[in-house]
């Protein structure tokens, strides 16, 4: 890791502080499943108010060990200016508590975002600015240096794929080179045969909608039996600019029609993207941005500078964060 750059010593002791100045520090103790937090029901709810979605922009879903003992998601500490710093977050359970939120031992560029973490526990996937895709392997308790993803001869040094999602059987689905699709990206798939991995393949028409945006596909997470995939796609028809869709892998293998969440997902904000399930698949986590305000109260209203910085330091000030909802509506579709 000598060769990349690294965030400053001050950018990282700033980060710490910042993300651990919430109020779970001082004033809550969390214990049990998903830290204590109250199952949802078919309508999302926010997800670990003031500990995990703060004022901050949280940049991905949250991430659990198949164990339930360590949570991972990103943060984007500084949005809006430049450099632009996104870190990967972490919390531990420890003798039935959990620990503070602090950064993950693992960021080491000013864009580090987590992807997935294998269904077996040992294989954590990242996205890093410095590179693209990276692996980091669990050693004992501990996590290793992160080392860059190597799947087949299509990845090539600078080579960027994103949202690694691992199967049972070692399959590898994420955003990746396709050159049918706008930009030369899309959702595909590295079979592992023989101890190797595979060729990308699309996942077909269906998933790989075609339309007027430079991105219109992305943020994979599959089901670890492979029996559906949900994502993000941009194409039209959606309740707002992008909307979570699944679609169900057929008894030929391909992928069936591309279906909207619903209204009860798709408008608990704008923009939902980096979907994840829960390990025990009764859960699905995913961003999104909710606003306290409507569009128009800033010049409509005259704001004392009090009630502004209110509004920016509240938790749904427009930047985004992580909501969680039953995966029951799976069965429904």
């Amino acid at each position: 890791m000598s060769s990349l750059k690294s965030i400053g010593f001050s950018a990282i002791l700033l980060i710490a502080i910042l993300g651990g100045c919430r109020k779970q520090e001082g004033d809550t103790v969390l214990k049990g499943p998903y830290l204590g937090q109250t199952p949802p029901g078919t309508v999302p709810e926010l997800f670990a108010p003031d500990v995990v979605s703060s004022p901050f922009w949280e940049h991905s879903g949250a991430v659990f060990t198949p164990d339930g003992n360590e949570l991972f998601w990103s943060r984007a500490i500084n949005e809006g200016r430049e450099p632009r710093i996104v870190v990967i977050m972490h919390m531990r359970q420890e003798n039935g508590l959990w620990t503070s939120p602090e950064l993950a031992p693992f960021n080491f560029s000013n864009y580090t975002h987590i992807n997935s973490i294998s269904p077996d526990g040992k294989r954590l996937y990242l996205y890093s600015d410095e590179g693209g895709g990276w692996i980091v392997e669990k050693i004992g308790n501990d996590w290793d240096t992160p080392r860059l993803i190597n799947l087949n001869n299509s990845d090539k040094p600078g080579r960027h794929i994103n949202e690694v999602h691992e199967t049972r059987n070692g399959n590898l689905y994420l955003s990746g080179p396709l050159y049918s699709m706008p930009k030369g990206r899309g959702i595909v798939r590295s079979r592992l045969a023989d101890g190797k991995y595979q060729p990308y393949e699309s996942l077909g028409a269906h998933v790989n909608f075609i339309c007027d945006d430079p991105y219109p596909n992305h943020s994979p997470t599959v089901d670890p039996n492979e029996k559906f995939v949900i994502f993000v796609s941009r194409r039209p028809g959606g309740y707002t600019f992008q909307d979570l869709y699944i679609s169900f892998r057929q008894i030929d293998d391909s992928w069936g029609p591309a279906i909207n969440l619903g209204e009860k997902i798709n408008t608990i904000g704008t923009g939902n993207s980096w979907p994840q399930l829960s390990p025990d698949g009764k859960y699905l986590f995913f961003t999104s941005r909710v606003k306290s305000y409507k569009e128009n109260d800033i010049k409509d209203k005259k704001y004392s500078y009090a009630e502004l910085v209110e509004i920016q330091d509240a938790i749904l000030n427009g930047w985004g964060n992580i909501y969680w909802v039953s995966t029951s509506f799976i069965e429904e579709l």
